[in-house]
């Protein structure tokens, strides 16, 4: 089990506001994810990626994550199920320069997927599953695909149980298997996108009350620009 959160802001007036949006987002997770955690926030400069081991708490304080700006930012809180708990095998996975991927779930065919990634010259650098989600979507993309295509082809490739967040510099995508067993909900308004495995954690959001409240159907991508 792990925790999940992302925004993606639509009204410019709000990036200065990114990281105190996403902090209690993060918090709420704790619960769902103790081990690590991680955040990757995206602004004009760029992606940008913090995660190690230890409470969603220290590790937004110890980076000053409420300080941030920026226009869209994923996180994760993990509980470690099948591989080692460092900053490494931490979410969110990262194989290009403005390309993230946060997953809950389980893969039950990863290892074969990473042979075949092999293949192609693409290693993995950690023994966790989402990094070979991660390094997957990234070589569809790197093909000529665009991020909702490289996601739908997750749905041919991988088996599991699982809910993805991805993001690149300009998309903001989520994708659950074909029984959506893993929890997820997206709220929008006029001014947001925002996603998280349980929606407490979308509580402190302005708007909130006002915003159209989706629990994403299966193998159905879903998918923002700005």
């Amino acid at each position: 089990m792990c925790g999940i959160v992302g925004l993606h802001l639509k009204n410019p007036a709000l990036q200065p506001e990114l990281g105190r949006l996403l902090v209690p987002m993060i918090e709420a997770m704790t619960s769902r994810g103790p081990d690590s955690a991680g955040l990757a926030l995206y602004d004009d400069e760029g992606m940008h990626v913090v995660k190690d081991v230890g409470l969603p708490r220290d590790i937004c304080a110890a980076h000053d994550i409420a300080s941030r700006s920026g226009y869209q930012a994923v996180g994760h809180t993990r509980m470690a199920t099948e591989s080692a708990i460092t900053p490494e095998h931490a979410h969110p996975f990262t194989p290009a320069p403005d390309l993230a991927l946060v997953h809950n779930g389980s893969f039950s065919n990863h290892a074969s997927v990473r042979r075949n990634l092999a293949f192609d010259g693409i290693t993995c650098t950690t023994d966790n599953d989402s990094e070979v989600a991660a390094r997957f979507i990234g070589r569809e993309i790197a093909n000529g695909a665009d991020l909702e295509d490289a996601m739908r082809m997750v749905l041919k490739e991988f088996d599991g149980f699982f809910t993805l967040l991805v993001t690149t510099a300009t998309q903001f995508a989520v994708l659950r298997d074909s029984f959506a067993c893993k929890p997820a909900v997206i709220a929008e308004t006029a001014d947001y996108v925002a996603m998280a495995s349980e929606y407490h954690a979308l509580a402190e959001l302005p708007g909130i009350g006002n915003a159209r409240i989706v629990e994403p159907e299966p193998e159905r991508v879903y998918a923002w620009s700005r």
